[in-house]
């Protein structure tokens, strides 16, 4: 997770939280953890492949993680606001 977090402070961006998942009501995915992570603008986001270490950190993942998703959503009614 450090190597993660050094990763995101070079891109500009943050990890908010982190949380393990424990199941779900729906649905067969395995899921092991769900992070939140904040970028300062769209643009970062969709360059992050091209950010100062993404091949390493690409690479890191693909030998820890078996399945990974990456969204974009909105940074409005995040859990962190009170809003929810």
């Amino acid at each position: 997770m450090l190597k993660l977090h050094d990763f995101c402070n070079r891109a500009g961006a943050r990890i908010l939280w982190c949380t393990p998942v424990f199941g779900q009501a729906v649905g067969t995915q395995h899921i092991d953890e769900i992070l939140a992570v904040w970028y300062p603008t769209h643009k970062t986001f969709l360059d992050l492949s091209d950010a100062p270490g993404a091949k390493e950190s690409y690479r890191l993942r693909g030998a820890c993680v078996a399945y990974a998703v990456i969204h974009r959503c909105s940074g409005s009614n995040s859990p962190l606001d009170g809003n929810g």
